[in-house]
């Protein structure tokens, strides 16, 4: 029979930790691609929590499909596209 873990947190439903030093450790421990991954699943979990608008759906899943896959080579002469702030 095999006990089963107690978590102190769990972020996003998806990164459970069982003591608050875990949680720092990861936090200040974080590379790039640790970032990218906590970004999508945040992302994911507000979106399963009906946070966005569906046009706010839409530019996020096309931005977590960009990012989750390797750039192409043609991709990376591009200059950023103009952004207008709300």
């Amino acid at each position: 029979m095999s006990e089963e873990k107690k978590y102190l947190g769990s972020l996003f439903g998806v990164i459970n930790y069982t003591k608050i030093e875990d949680l720092d450790k990861f936090v200040n421990e974080m590379k790039r691609d640790h970032a990218l991954y906590c970004l999508i699943q945040a992302v994911n979990y507000a979106y399963s929590q009906n946070i966005f608008s569906m046009d706010e759906s839409e530019v996020v899943s096309k931005s977590i499909r960009i990012l989750s896959s390797p750039p192409k080579e043609e991709e990376s002469n591009l200059q950023d596209p103009e952004i207008y702030k709300a």
